[in-house]
């Protein structure tokens, strides 16, 4: 059961907010951002036109390991105080799927799955340009 409270922020600077990101001021159930990307970098403009299909990639269709959690957790909570209080907070950036969030939540599930392929040209390549 999520212990609601009231947030108040009196400055927040954000330079980026990338994609499936959050930045959130106040109570929410469940924050679950996903992202996938695929990302090729080379030194030299070439399209091949058969990339960019996911499936070829196990690494965004296998199972993420989940923590088992089998002990068992009794909690108990008084907030003296029913307010969040921040002052100013400054943040250069949120990315693939991170969070900033000031408030109650029940659930905070990220992921972020990334392949980044780097194709550079051969030293013989480079000395002969």
């Amino acid at each position: 059961m999520i212990q609601n409270r009231l947030s108040i922020v009196n400055g927040a600077y954000i330079d980026s907010v990338g994609i499936s990101s959050v930045f959130q001021v106040g109570d929410s159930v469940d924050i679950i951002p996903r992202i996938k990307v695929y990302a090729v970098q080379r030194e030299e403009e070439i399209d091949f036109g058969n990339e960019g299909d996911l499936k070829q990639y196990n690494i965004y269709s296998e199972n993420l390991p989940r923590p088992l959690i089998y002990e068992n957790v009794q909690t108990a909570f008084f907030h003296e105080c029913p307010v969040i209080r921040v002052g100013a907070v400054k943040v250069t950036s949120i990315s693939s799927a991170g969070v900033v969030h000031f408030g109650s939540t029940n659930t905070i599930d990220g992921e972020s799955r990334v392949k980044h392929i780097r194709q550079l040209r051969s030293r013989n390549e480079r000395s002969d340009s």
